[in-house]
């Protein structure tokens, strides 16, 4: 068997990516017009005589065009009988892409009156950038299955086989500045003290062997032992290759005499259980344990020997010579369960993962001067349950299915060799702490509040009582947040930011949604198929960007109409605090400002209709409506989606809702 695919993905963007355009459109005070005054002498159709202007950079600032083509191939060989009972398997396949980008970034200066005053510029000088890159990942397994019995009770399945992987890509990286013009744009015509170029060679190699030993007894009770040996070229060779074992049972207790005779509405019963481990090594770079060294090339800008351009070589990243697998070694539970004629099912499990040797990076101070690799450096314990509960049925012409999912997952991290020490820069990842010994990943801390002052005599008093060292408003008063002193020590800080002194922060959540749960009905009558799926999240918590949140924090920004609801005296309980320019110290990291990320949402519906056709020329012919993220209910604030990422911020491209129509034709 043979399948062939090319798949060629084209992208045209602008050069200078969504972020600053969305920023600039969202966040630009509108106290200027989109185009120049007709008595305007510059010649500049696009105003920016008090700000950049966020169309002209759509319009005029460049291009980036990309191209990404992927052939794969895949071959499936199968020899069955090779003696009773044997088949041989042998499956290849290979991935071959090719990638190309070039991207022109044009000036553009804003000018005051005159030419002779540049107000703002964007992309000065201007340049290009090319990228080509080749490359090609090839996968070949070939294993042996054996299937045979020992009288009428004993079902046995061996299987053993091995696998080799390997990638390789090649890339050129060239640019240039200075173009002799604003629209031919070409390696050519740069400053030859500009152009610069690098090559990358990106490879890795994995292989595997493997096998696997099934035993039935009478079709109730089954055992599985399996294991992996797998070596990877990410490794030093003394720590390549690593034994995974896996163990799993099943005792089909709904096939036993006693049950099956006595109950006659319990079609089947299956009890479970497995243990296993498997081999993580995709967190490591492809050669962590080699002291790798990067060549640079001085530009214009820092010319240092004689108005010479100077090659230099220095090492970027520590080596990490004892890094090993991380092993994943999983304990899981299960029942499964089906009810009256097959109608009724329920599929549960509980399930305890172990991150042994987890790699992650370590935490360390700045002064060390490079950058750091993955080190095996902790251990994470994760654990959870999984439920799944469907009904499905006629009546009359009218089927129908209705299914309801719930589950809950957490985890904690019980080693982290690494600074234990919790992330107070608001700016950095967001503001969560990705590790931290004793709590669960991506944990968010912050202040604790009660509400604002609401006048001057409440701010005063606390000022006299409370430090700060971040400092209060020059002057803070009504409408200003009111921070708790938690540890009652008559300052707000964060102590030594550990687990151990973290101050006045508290722990406030972790930014990875916990009770996840969906329902999904299905009905099928005379032709007309309707299905409608929601999902929904109870426990999360995420913190929006303090440059979103804070609407004067830039002169150059202005509020949302979200910050409409801000504090006055008539408004004493509004959502933002009173308005004033750079005022950060209102929107620090606290209760006040982590969402609160539960929702529900309406993920697909879908409504069909099999046209009635003569099977001669045309199979089936299907017509269909469907939606996708149509409707939503949740707590955080309105113009941010509540499954946006932690730390998002006003440069988010917008959530957007699809309806598609379409015809499945089968000839």
């Amino acid at each position: 068997k043979v399948n062939m695919g090319y798949v060629s993905n084209i992208i045209e963007e602008n050069s200078n990516g969504t972020d600053v355009i969305i920023d600039r459109i969202y966040r630009s005070r509108t106290r200027q017009g989109l185009y120049t005054p007709d008595e305007d002498i510059t010649g500049q159709p696009y105003n920016g005589d008090l700000q950049v202007n966020p169309v002209d950079i759509e319009k005029n600032a460049g291009m980036r065009k990309s191209n990404l083509e992927n052939f794969s191939g895949r071959v499936n060989f199968q020899v069955k009988n090779v003696i009773k009972g044997l088949t041989l398997d042998v499956i290849g396949w290979r991935n071959q892409s090719a990638y190309n980008s070039e991207t022109h970034n044009r000036s553009i200066f804003w000018y005051g009156r005159t030419k002779n005053t540049v107000r703002f510029r964007l992309n000065d000088p201007n340049s290009i950038a090319i990228a080509k890159a080749r490359g090609y990942q090839n996968n070949l397994q070939s294993y042996l299955t054996y299937n045979f019995n020992i009288g009428e009770a004993h079902q046995l399945t061996v299987m053993q086989g091995g696998s080799y992987e390997e990638y390789r890509n090649d890339r050129v990286d060239a640019s240039a500045q200075n173009m002799i013009n604003n629209d031919a744009f070409s390696i050519n015509y740069g400053d030859p003290l500009t152009i610069k170029s690098f090559q990358t060679i990106e490879t890795w190699a994995m292989a595997s062997a493997f096998g696997r030993l099934n035993y039935g007894f009478r079709n109730k009770y089954l055992l599985e032992a399996s294991y992996r040996y797998d070596g990877s070229s990410r490794l030093a060779p003394e720590s390549r290759w690593q034994l995974f074992p896996s163990f799993s049972g099943a005792w089909r207790i709904g096939e036993e005499p006693f049950l099956k005779n006595s109950l006659f509405f319990l079609n089947e019963l299956k009890l479970r259980g497995s243990w296993g481990q498997l081999g993580n090594g995709s967190p490591l770079g492809l050669y962590p344990y080699i002291p790798l060294l990067t060549s640079g090339l001085s530009t214009n800008d820092n010319l240092v020997f004689n108005n010479t351009r100077t090659q230099y070589i220095y090492q970027s990243v520590l080596a990490s010579p004892s890094v090993t697998w991380e092993t994943v070694q999983q304990s899981n539970i299960g029942v499964d369960i089906s009810l009256l004629t097959n109608r009724l099912s329920l599929t549960a499990d509980y399930y305890v993962k172990k991150n042994k040797d987890m790699l992650a990076a370590l935490n360390l101070p700045s002064m060390i001067g490079v950058d750091l690799p993955f080190f095996n450096v902790g251990e994470l314990k994760s654990w959870g349950y999984e439920l799944d509960l469907k009904w499905k049925d006629r009546i009359g012409s009218l089927s129908y299915n209705i299914g309801v999912n719930f589950s809950d997952n957490q985890n904690k991290l019980l080693k982290y060799e690494g600074r234990n020490v919790i992330n107070t820069n608001s700016a950095e990842l967001g503001g969560i702490t990705p590790l931290l010994e004793g709590y669960p990943l991506n944990t968010v801390w912050g202040y604790r509040t009660n509400g604002y002052f609401q006048n001057q005599q409440e701010a005063d008093d606390y000022r006299a009582k409370i430090k700060h060292p971040g400092g209060f408003p020059v002057k803070s008063g009504p409408g200003d947040i009111r921070y708790i002193d938690v540890n009652g020590d008559n300052e707000i800080n964060v102590g030594n930011a550990t687990p151990e002194n973290h101050g006045d922060l508290v722990y406030l959540g972790t930014a990875d949604a916990r009770y996840a749960y969906g329902f999904n009905i299905g009905l099928n009558w005379k032709g007309f198929d309707f299905s409608v799926f929601f999902q929904g999240v109870l426990q999360r918590k995420f913190l929006i960007d303090i440059n979103t949140m804070a609407p004067f924090v830039a002169t150059s920004n202005m509020p949302w109409t979200i910050h409409l609801d801000r504090w006055t005296p008539d408004n004493p309980d509004a959502y933002f605090p009173r308005m004033y320019q750079t005022a950060s110290f209102n929107y620090l990291p606290s209760d006040k400002w982590a969402q609160n990320g539960n929702y529900l949402r309406l993920k697909n519906l879908q409504l069909g209709y099999n046209v009635p056709v003569k099977k001669h020329f045309i199979k089936d012919l299907r017509i269909y409506v469907s939606g996708q993220d149509l409707w939503e209910t949740s707590k955080v604030l309105s113009v941010f989606d509540p499954e946006v990422r932690n730390g998002v911020g006003a440069v988010t491209y917008p959530f957007y809702r699809t309806v598609s129509f379409g015809i499945n034709l089968l000839l």
